[in-house]
């Protein structure tokens, strides 16, 4: 590692965020290395919910079966109880099929975070990522063309240099890059202070054959006054994790009998057999960084945002983040776009994070108040969970918006609306899904032949949607059969037309949105 090596991009991070971007960019045709300072990877189950629209973003890379495999089933519902074999006083559903049913091809799986990485991990390198574990970035400088990287192996102290285009900061909530930038990290802060406590036991009678994916237990009240955010969570491979709030001023030493006397009471079973796996000391937290990118340094993931798990946002975002900016930078090192399409990116998904920040956070007072809705499908004056799943939208960016301007940050994906910055809809189209035709370029849709000289002409791969299915296609994106709908490589739509009266538009609508005047130093 001593001589400087060149790459286009440099990834810093090798949890969700980062593996994503690497399988991503790779499969987009750019060499890129990523760099992780731990020689493994967590141990700790930490996210599990992987939502039906990063299931859509892992299908495009094809492993969605293998992330399926993982999933055991279990009712997306939460209790609260006073312990798990004692009284139930409440129930209420956290969304699942029944609100995600018919709008997507895929839908929510349940799959532990050290399930997900090794597959993560396994894809990004078939697609041609180079990954080294155990080498930590110790330092860099950047100009407006490139950035200069030091690299340390860990277990060998060996240092290395390498020069790359773009700089990609996944290094998480602490992200060592975004404090070296200067970059503010914003917002309520510190919202409660957790214990995971890992187990693995046989809790079948305490169960009563009730499947969920988290309970709320009164029991522990007395454990930390005034808190309520005591919460026994159904994990994969027999193992469960008891969250609780940790006071590190009370010195209360979290041993092994002091775990397994809270699991015990918290599943209401004095004599259960118990086998502690460990214990993880975690912050919840909702922070905004002011600024996703500092000239070809992007933040991506818990290092552009800090979520509580609330509502199931994180990790997922960060793996939409990564959807967002791969393409876009392929774009720009490929040479069919300019580098102010790169300004999109905080553009597009910063406010929202936003969104995602305030949900979480109500859902997260609603949980520390000890009300179950704080976990539902659809707290009270919210938004629904389908919304803020598959209903964000871009109001500015890389897109063609339409006037007037008119809506909130989200829109209902059952009543689809085909706007310039929502998703494409999911359409059951020629014995596939519409999700399924993009990914690797831009497509032009329509309901009707005379759009493919248009399409040649902008360098726009055309899909004729089948007769069978037009008119239903039409309708979920807001045009007529002749009409046609400009798509991104993200499945967001950039433009639409109508009706056929706009043919001789596509080339300068495809060059407003890939060669905009950038804002951002370079």
């Amino acid at each position: 590692m001593n001589a400087v090596e060149r790459v286009p991009v440099l990834i810093v991070g090798g949890a969700v965020s980062g593996l994503t971007m690497a399988a991503f960019l790779a499969q987009h045709g750019i060499e890129c290395r990523l760099v992780e300072r731990r020689a493994h990877h967590s141990a700790h189950p930490r996210m599990n919910d992987i939502g039906p629209r990063a299931m859509e973003l892992l299908r495009g890379l094809g492993i969605q079966d293998r992330v399926r495999r993982c999933d055991e089933d279990r009712d997306s519902m939460i209790l609260r109880v006073d312990s798990l074999a004692g009284r139930e006083h409440d129930r209420l559903p956290m969304g699942g099929p029944e609100e995600f049913g018919g709008i997507t091809p895929e839908r929510q799986v349940w799959c532990d975070q050290d399930q997900l990485e090794p597959i993560l991990r396994d894809r990004a390198a078939e697609l041609g990522a180079d990954l080294r574990f155990g080498v930590e970035l110790t330092g860099f400088e950047q100009s407006d063309r490139l950035v200069r990287a030091d690299l340390r192996d860990t277990a060998t102290g060996q240092p290395g240099t390498v020069l790359a285009d773009y700089l990609i900061a996944c290094d998480g909530s602490g992200s060592p890059v975004r404090e070296r930038l200067g970059i503010g990290f914003a917002g309520p802060g510190l919202l409660a202070l957790q214990a995971g406590i890992l187990f693995r036991a046989d809790l079948t009678a305490a169960l009563r054959g009730r499947s969920f994916v988290l309970c709320m237990v009164d029991e522990l009240q007395d454990a930390a006054p005034g808190m309520r955010l005591n919460v026994l969570l159904r994990r994969n491979l027999g193992r469960w994790t008891l969250s609780i709030p940790h006071d590190p001023e009370l010195d209360v030493e979290l041993s092994v009998t002091r775990c397994t006397e809270l699991i015990r009471r918290a599943v209401g079973v004095p004599d259960l057999d118990v086998e502690m796996l460990g214990v993880d000391i975690w912050q919840m937290r909702a922070l905004l960084a002011d600024s996703f990118r500092r000239g070809p340094v992007f933040l991506v993931g818990d290092a552009a945002k800090t979520l509580p798990p609330t509502g199931g946002y994180g990790g997922n975002s960060g793996i939409e983040d990564a959807h967002n900016l791969a393409w876009k930078i392929a774009a720009v090192l490929g040479g069919t776009a300019g580098p102010g399409l790169l300004d999109s990116y905080e553009q597009e998904r910063k406010p929202v994070a936003q969104l995602l920040i305030e949900d979480s956070v109500v859902r997260a007072g609603l949980l520390l108040a000890g009300a179950a809705e704080g976990g539902s499908h659809q707290p009270a004056d919210r938004p629904s969970k389908a919304a803020i799943c598959l209903g964000y939208r871009y109001r500015a960016g890389a897109l063609i918006a339409e006037e007037p301007e008119t809506g909130g940050p989200t829109e209902d994906p059952r009543t689809p609306t085909g706007r310039p910055g929502t998703r494409a809809a999911h359409v059951l189209v020629d014995g596939g899904s519409t999700i399924d035709l993009f990914g690797k370029g831009f497509v032009l849709l329509t309901g009707e032949d005379g759009w493919e000289r248009a399409g040649a002409d902008a360098g726009v791969v055309v899909h004729r949607i089948g007769a069978s299915a037009a008119a239903r296609w039409a309708a979920a994106y807001g045009v007529t059969e002749a009409g046609a709908v400009l798509v991104r490589p993200d499945g967001f739509i950039a433009w639409r037309s109508r009706s056929a009266d706009n043919q001789d538009t596509l080339t300068a609508v495809l060059r407003a949105l890939l060669q905009p005047v950038s804002s951002s130093v370079r």
